[in-house]
């Protein structure tokens, strides 16, 4: 029994005995997020760590996860009062697999902000960190992010996008209205026409006598009828004649105006590929946190 309780003893010390020196090793390194907040941003400043957050987003979301750190990097720098920053690096680094960096972003957070609501959280994900750290000694970072950089860098795909028509299919749905409108308007004009001749009579003596109408001013659709209900046919008939002429008009309008814009004015082009803080062509769900907005970053690995 002696012999199983201290092999039990000596498993237990060797683990602890390499997380103390993860910890340690940690400990020798000066923390690089670690830095002292004794500036107030410009309204500049805030500005241009609103575009670099959006455009850090828009690589998270493509997957490039080290330059999201660095434009990430640039928003602390621009406003170090941006704590949420130092989360949303944290998540990136974890993503490349760089524990270590992550450590050090959120024991960062954690320092500037120790009474943070979410501390005890973080504090959790620091120590699963160091935890899986200590277990893979020599592991090495899929990738690594040099320094902050003092300047947004200027972000350069790695492949172009496919050209883009910039109406899209607009120009074909108008072409698509305008003949419904035109097929409406070929079969109103005729009905409309073929009802107001059904309520005319020849002259007057026999519009008088069966009760239709006497066209009295030719070629000017002036005309009365004897009696109600030619009227009303009548009346239906010139209204259903002009609004099918009315369709006939607007609809080969609406035909050629499409067809003239999508061949003349919705021409493919090449859509820019540096991110645009003021863009948003999708809209995704990402909860992040940078300067002027309010939340948290929820990831999977929390």
């Amino acid at each position: 029994m002696w012999g199983t309780r201290a092999k039990g003893v000596t498993l237990i010390g060797l683990m602890v005995g390499v997380s103390l020196a993860a910890g340690i090793a940690l400990a020798d390194e000066p923390n690089p997020f670690a830095v002292e907040c004794n500036r107030t941003a410009t309204e500049e400043d805030l500005q241009g760590a609103k575009g670099a957050h959006q455009a850090a987003r828009q690589f998270y979301e493509r997957g490039e996860y080290a330059r999201a750190i660095q434009y990430w990097k640039d928003v602390y720098n621009l406003d170090c009062n941006a704590l949420g920053t130092l989360l949303n690096i944290a998540n990136a680094y974890e993503k490349l697999g760089d524990r270590k960096n992550a450590i050090l972003a959120l024991e960062a957070y954690l320092k500037r902000d120790p009474e943070a609501g979410d501390a005890q959280k973080i504090q959790t994900r620091i120590e699963n960190l160091r935890s899986l750290l200590s277990s893979q000694p020599t592991a090495t970072p899929t990738a690594s992010v040099g320094p902050v950089p003092t300047s947004t860098p200027t972000a350069v795909p790695t492949a172009p996008p496919p050209p883009e028509k910039p109406f899209g299919i607009a120009p074909w749905v108008t072409v698509g209205v305008g003949g419904a409108a035109l097929i409406a308007g070929a079969i109103l004009w005729p009905v409309g026409q073929s009802t107001f001749d059904g309520t005319e009579a020849p002259d007057q003596a026999s519009a008088m006598g069966s009760g239709k109408c006497y066209v009295v001013t030719a070629g000017q659709s002036a005309y009365h009828c004897y009696s109600p209900k030619y009227a009303d046919q009548a009346t239906l008939g010139q209204n259903q004649s002009l609004t099918g002429k009315i369709l006939l008009g607007v609809g080969a309008a609406a035909v050629a105006g499409g067809l003239v814009w999508e061949f003349l004015a919705n021409k493919p082009v090449t859509p820019s590929t540096e991110p645009e803080a003021a863009k948003n062509t999708k809209i995704r769900v990402t909860p992040s946190v940078g300067p002027g907005l309010n939340g948290v970053v929820v990831q999977g690995s929390f």
